[in-house]
């Protein structure tokens, strides 16, 4: 929960840190909004998460919301378009600080919070970005994306909520993808422990492709396989069956498909 303390804000805390005009040739100009989300407490956050967002997508989220949960969103304002003037630095100012209020509402209500619309909010174009890197084999520059993703998410939500896990296991499935990724060992054994009492239906449909994909890099980096082995043996057993021909990233995307739309 996020407390105010005099005037500045305890807990997870969103501010707009910058703003920059677009200009694109094919495409009309827009402000793009540069979202920071860190916590503030006793010690500074060492790892605060960014991401970039336009006026439309702040509206988009808006009205998600208002249509998921509309108790909570009737006296909550939001600054209206405009049809001139919107490069102006007063305005830009201005709606920097409505949307920034407008985060933190989000932030400190748990139900807005655990929004599907906050969710896609906070990843959506990420995953679309990554998508496309994938696609042409560019795990490299995929790569630090899904890792703010998961920092990001792991600030809003809890370590063992499906985003979080979902978000875990997609950066896992890509750094396997990247010769000699030091990182996958720390990822993998995360994702092990992580999963460890995990009862969702549609998040275990990952559990052995996740297993699968940890015998993988524990071998790679020389630790004993042997827990891991004996948990898809037990697995196997109880009729589960095994992912050999699927990639995990490809189970990933189906199950964040079913959970999230």
């Amino acid at each position: 929960m996020t407390q105010i303390m005099g005037n500045e804000r305890q807990g997870l805390t969103f501010e707009i840190i910058s703003t920059r005009i677009i200009d694109e040739i094919e495409e009309k100009r827009y402000v793009l909004y540069t979202l920071q989300a860190r916590f503030i407490s006793g010690n500074d956050d060492p790892s605060p998460s960014i991401l970039e967002r336009r006026y439309t997508h702040f509206f988009d989220l808006y009205m998600a919301l208002k249509k998921e949960q509309p108790q909570l969103m009737i006296d909550i304002p939001f600054p209206k378009k405009v049809l001139l003037g919107n490069f102006d630095n007063e305005l830009i100012s201005s709606r920097s600080t409505e949307f920034q209020s407008f985060m933190n509402y989000v932030a400190d209500a748990s139900q807005l919070r655990n929004s599907n619309a906050l969710l896609h909010f906070l990843q959506d174009i990420e995953l679309k970005q990554v998508k496309e890197l994938l696609d042409k084999k560019d795990h490299e520059l995929a790569y630090p994306i899904l890792e703010n993703n998961l920092r990001l998410l792991n600030k809003v939500y809890m370590d063992r909520s499906p985003a979080v896990l979902l978000a875990l296991v997609r950066l896992l499935a890509c750094s396997v993808l990247i010769p000699t990724m030091p990182n996958s060992l720390k990822w993998a054994d995360l994702a092990f422990h992580r999963f460890e009492g995990v009862s969702d239906s549609d998040l275990l449909e990952l559990y052995v492709p996740l297993l699968q994909t940890c015998v993988i890099v524990w071998t790679q980096n020389d630790k004993t396989t042997e827990e891991v082995e004996r948990r898809l043996s037990q697995l196997h057993k109880q009729g589960v069956k095994s992912t050999e021909n699927t990639s995990l990233l490809a189970v990933v995307n189906k199950v964040a498909q079913k959970i999230f739309g």
